[in-house]
């Protein structure tokens, strides 16, 4: 019993490590609409139509807001992947350590089940940001994005300097719609089915 614990209280530790960031709790992106809050969710999901999302976060003048966009890659040809920092990808700085590769490949894996080598990251926006902890901001998110692209807000000050980022409780990511999953399993029930009466035929 004190061996479960134990673990238990190692992996916790761990958890909160990986995913804890100074400037993590200032700014929200989420996909629900202006009047309600973000949920506390690992992953707010995103389907293959929704292009709108909104921000919130600190009330505050004179800040930009964008919009990182991590798309998965099979290998590791990305600009983003294992021992490579994000911001410095993006050529945002002051660099910081959230997200890391590690969880973003976690984050990637509990939304989609996919296991990039690596992540292409580009950014979009740098509008004015006029959001605040009440009232959202709206974004428009590229239509066709890849199955698995994440999405994080961040701010930079007058400066160009970064000074705020969504925390992984409230990343969009673009994952298949139920329809779609359904169709893809029915897809391969069918293959398998077909392989089966080819297999006990022979």
């Amino acid at each position: 019993m004190t061996r479960r614990v134990l673990i238990f209280m190692t992996l916790a530790g761990l958890a909160l490590c990986c995913s804890v960031s100074a400037l993590a709790d200032n700014i929200h992106l989420c996909d629900i609409n202006q009047f309600t809050s973000c949920n506390a969710g690992s992953a707010i999901p995103i389907g293959s139509g929704t292009t709108q999302a909104w921000v919130f976060g600190t009330a505050a003048s004179g800040e930009k807001l964008f919009i990182a966009m991590l798309t998965p890659v099979n290998g590791t040809s990305g600009n983003f992947g294992s021992g490579g920092n994000l911001w410095a990808a993006l050529g945002v700085s002051p660099t910081q350590v959230f997200p890391n590769f590690s969880s973003t490949l976690s984050q990637e894996q509990l939304a989609t089940g996919l296991t990039p080598g690596s992540f292409q990251a580009t950014t979009f926006g740098g509008v004015a940001w006029t959001g605040s902890v009440t009232l959202g901001q709206s974004i428009t998110l590229p239509a066709n994005t890849p199955i698995g692209t994440i999405f994080i807000a961040y701010l930079e000050d007058s400066h160009g300097n970064l000074i705020a980022v969504s925390p992984w409780s409230s990343a969009l990511i673009n994952i298949p719609e139920p329809s779609t999953l359904m169709l893809v399993g029915a897809g391969l029930l069918a293959l398998g089915a077909l392989a089966g009466r080819r297999f006990l035929g022979n």
